[in-house]
This record gives C-alpha cells, sequence and structure tokens, in this order.
C-alpha cells in the first residue's frame, strides 16, 4: 500500500516535471507587470502553503502505520 502511494506520488512529480514547457522570457516580463517582490512573495507563500498540506498528508500516513 505504502509502495502504490510512492510510486503514484513519484510519477506524477515526473509527469509534472517533464511536461511543462520552458518559457524564454524572464518572470517580470512574463507575469505582465508584477515586481519583482511581488513574485517572490507568490513564491514563498505557495510554497508554504504546499509544504503545509504536505506535511499534514503524510503525518497522517506514517501514523497510520
Amino acid at each position: 500500500m505504502k509502495n502504490n502511494i510512492l510510486n503514484i506520488f513519484t510519477l506524477f512529480v515526473l509527469l509534472l516535471t517533464f511536461s511543462t514547457p520552458a518559457y524564454s522570457r524572464c518572470a517580470v516580463c512574463y507575469t505582465q507587470g508584477l515586481s519583482g517582490a511581488s513574485i517572490a512573495v507568490l513564491v514563498i507563500i505557495s510554497s508554504f502553503l504546499i509544504l503545509f498540506f504536505a506535511n499534514k498528508f503524510l503525518k497522517k500516513i506514517i501514523d497510520k502505520n
């Protein structure tokens, strides 16, 4: 069971990583006028939220076993 979840998660991450196209424009140009500071704040907040929910999800899985 644990190996299946780990395999699915790994496959999801790999597909997400390799299926996104690379853009040659800078981040500020691509976001149409957002400043570098606001982009940094968005990245920090989104990273915090992703890690927070991943931590909660993984704690549930680990505590079951």
